[in-house]
């Protein structure tokens, strides 16, 4: 009889250790927010973002965050609110892929029907040696009117690397991060190209990300710029 008594607390060991070794790269806290400031490639303000952590459910080897997006435009008025998620699970922590919608592209559509099919986007951990090729992210977009679609919209982000771990310095502090890049395809009307290389801090998120085009030429880049408890 004490065998089965044995595994189980093996098993519940595993499960709380898989958890607890997941270090998430968002806030931990329910409440918290930050903001995300936008720049042309001459630096000047095209749109924030601000992002509220609404919910934290938790399982034994699952922890779920709830985050709102609340977009604005360079005259800070109000374009798109989207709520996507983010969790941890076996080790990982995996965002939902829906938190690469653009509210300034979305803003057109805010009235409409708007179907989201999001993959996961995973990001390692700052502290492994983890470098190398990650999973790409897939987010296909359907917006409709009355029944009727107006737009089909995909975007690929593939050949996913991790190019090292620096610190990372803006208004909102100094942080550890992890730094990606990665390519981007998007297919609306047009095939678009390009690149993107991000800065991610546990605890944290997104601190800084450089959007590029097919040639290589900085079209724009996002830094973290306020962070509340």
């Amino acid at each position: 009889m004490k065998l089965p008594l044995i595994l189980l607390s093996i098993l519940l060991a595993t499960l709380t250790y898989a958890q607890s070794d997941c270090k998430p790269y968002v806030p931990n806290n329910e409440g918290d927010q930050w903001e995300i400031t936008s720049y042309s490639a001459k630096d000047k303000v095209t749109g924030r973002t601000a992002y509220e952590l609404m919910d934290k459910a938790e399982t034994d080897s699952t922890s779920t965050f709830t985050i709102r997006a609340t977009s604005f435009d360079a005259k800070d008025k109000e374009t798109y609110v989207n709520t996507f998620a983010a969790t941890c699970k076996n080790g990982k922590f995996i965002f939902d892929m829906a938190m690469k919608l653009d509210g300034s592209v979305m803003q057109a559509y805010k009235d409409m029907d708007v179907e989201v099919d999001a993959s996961e986007f995973e990001v390692p951990p700052t502290d492994t040696s983890f470098t190398g090729a990650l999973a790409d992210g897939t987010l296909d977009v359907a917006v409709s009117m009355n029944g009727m679609k107006i737009l089909s919209m995909n975007i690929l982000i593939y050949d996913r690397e991790v190019e090292k771990f620096e610190q990372m310095t803006t208004t909102a502090g100094t942080f550890n991060c992890i730094k990606l890049k990665q390519k981007i395809r998007t297919k609306a009307i047009v095939k678009i190209e390009g690149s993107s290389t991000e800065w991610y801090s546990e605890g944290i998120g997104m601190v800084r990300s450089e959007s590029y085009n097919g040639k290589g030429k900085l079209t724009g880049y996002s830094v973290l710029t306020s962070f509340t408890h």
